[in-house]
C-alpha cells in the first residue's frame, strides 16, 4: 500500500492491503450496569417526517408529494441501532435526551426493541423531543430541517449521575456525535482518563469550526466527517480540496486516525502519515436501487466502530461500513441499516461480483471521482 507524510501527494486505493493501519482499542468490556456492553454513544435523538417526492421545489414553487412517513431518527440514536444490529442486544447503550411527551415514549421503546441500553436517556421538562423534517427526492437525496428541542438542553450536568456516568467510563469504546460541545468534551475526558477508544463525529457541530473542536480532537482516537462537516472544519480555505483539509487536520494531530465519508465514492482515511481510498458501493451491481440518503453516514459510523470492536482491521471495518451504509439508501427508513447476518451476506456478493471486473486505476494522489 502506497503512503505519504502529511502533505504528500502519495495515496492508495484498498482492495486488499491493510499495512499501516491498527484499530486503536483499550479497555475493558466490564460494565458497572450489570451487563459488559462494549459501546457508549452520545447525541442526538430525533422524530422524523419524512416526505418523498419526485423532485425538490424550487422557491415558491408548490410540488405533489408521493408519501409520508413517520420514523425514528436522530444521527446518535442511529448510530447505537446500527451498531446493535452487529454486535447484539445489551451491548450497546445509547446517552442522549428526550422531552417529556409522547414521542419520548416511542423513541424510548423502539431503542429497547432494538437491544440498546437507554439508562443514560434524560427526559427533561419544559421542552420537546427533537424532531427532524426531511425531504427526499426520487433520486434519495434529501434535505433535513432540524428542531433539535431536548437534544440542545443537555448540559455536562446530565453526565455527572451514576449510571449516565458508568454508561460512559464502562465500555470499550464511546463515540461522541452531535451532542453539546461542551457535553461532548466532558464525555471525552471521562472515556479518555479510564483508557477507552474515543470516536468523535461531531456532525452540525462542525460549523462551530476547528477551534471549538480542538479540545476534543485532542482526546479523540478516530474523527469521523462527511463531505459538507469537513468542509467545515476550515471554511476560509475554499482554495484547499478535501483531500488537503484531511491531511491539515492529521498534520496538526498526528495520533488522530481521520474518516470522512463520501457517499457513493466510498470513504478516505488519514492516519498514521499515510492516505488511502476505500471504494464505495455500486448498489446496482446488487440488484437494488436508492431511495433514501437519510441516515446512511449513520449506518456507516455504526458498522464501522463495531467491526473495530469486533477486532477487524481498519480498512476491513471501513469496507463494510461502506456496504453497510450503501445498504441503508436502499430503504425508505431511517434507521435501515442491515444485521450482522445480512451484511456479510452482500458482503460476500459484493466481493464476488468485484472479482469478475477490472480493478479501477487509480493514479497516485488521484481523488475518487464522483459518479455521474
Amino acid at each position: 500500500m502506497a503512503g505519504g507524510r502529511p502533505g504528500s501527494s502519495r495515496t492508495s486505493r484498498s482492495r486488499t492491503s491493510t499495512k499501516g493501519f491498527s484499530p486503536i482499542l483499550r479497555g475493558s468490556a466490564t460494565s458497572g450496569l450489570g451487563r459488559d456492553h462494549l459501546l457508549t454513544v452520545l447525541g442526538a435523538i430525533n422524530w422524523d417526517t419524512s416526505i418523498f417526492e419526485d423532485r425538490f421545489a424550487k422557491q415558491g414553487e408548490e410540488v405533489p408529494v408521493n408519501r409520508v412517513e413517520e420514523f425514528s431518527g436522530g444521527k446518535g440514536a442511529n448510530v447505537a441501532v446500527a451498531a446493535a444490529r452487529i454486535l447484539g442486544k445489551e451491548k450497546v447503550a445509547f446517552v442522549g435526551a428526550l422531552g417529556k411527551d409522547d414521542v419520548s415514549r416511542k423513541q424510548l421503546a423502539e431503542l429497547r426493541r432494538e437491544g440498546v441500553l437507554t439508562e443514560g436517556v434524560a427526559k427533561l421538562k419544559g421542552c420537546q423531543s427533537g424532531r427532524a423534517y426531511i425531504v427526499v427526492d426520487g433520486a434519495g437525496k434529501k434535505t433535513i430541517h432540524t428542531h433539535f428541542g431536548a437534544n440542545e438542553k443537555m448540559t455536562v450536568k446530565h453526565l455527572k449521575g451514576p449510571r449516565v456516568l458508568r454508561t460512559v467510563e464502562d465500555p470499550r469504546m464511546i463515540v461522541v456525535m452531535d451532542a453539546p460541545t461542551e457535553v461532548g468534551r466532558r464525555a471525552v475526558e471521562l472515556a479518555r482518563g479510564r483508557g477507552k477508544t474515543v470516536v468523535y463525529s461531531p456532525a452540525v457541530r462542525t460549523r462551530e469550526g476547528l477551534r471549538s473542536l480542538e479540545p476534543i480532537l485532542r482526546d479523540a482516537h478516530y474523527l469521523v466527517v462527511d463531505q459538507i462537516e469537513l468542509r467545515n472544519l476550515y471554511p476560509d480555505n475554499a482554495e484547499v480540496d478535501e483531500e488537503g483539509i484531511m491531511r491539515m487536520v492529521t498534520a496538526t494531530h498526528p495520533s488522530l486516525t481521520l474518516v470522512a465519508t463520501l457517499g457513493e465514492r466510498g470513504c478516505a482515511i488519514t492516519g498514521e502519515g499515510m492516505m488511502t481510498l476505500v471504494e464505495g458501493v455500486d448498489v446496482a451491481s446488487l440488484g437494488k436501487r436508492v431511495v433514501n440518503t437519510t441516515g446512511c453516514g449513520d449506518a456507516f459510523l455504526g458498522v464501522f466502530a463495531s467491526y473495530l470492536l469486533l477486532d477487524f482491521p481498519i480498512l476491513e471495518a471501513a469496507k463494510r461500513a461502506n456496504l453497510a451504509g450503501a445498504l441503508k439508501a436502499t430503504r425508505y427508513e431511517t434507521r435501515g441499516s442491515p444485521s450482522k447476518a445480512e451484511l456479510e451476506k452482500e458482503f460476500e456478493t459484493l466481493e464476488k461480483v468485484r472479482q469478475k471486473r477490472p480493478v479501477p486505476r487509480v493514479s497516485r494522489g488521484a481523488w475518487p471521482a464522483r459518479r455521474r
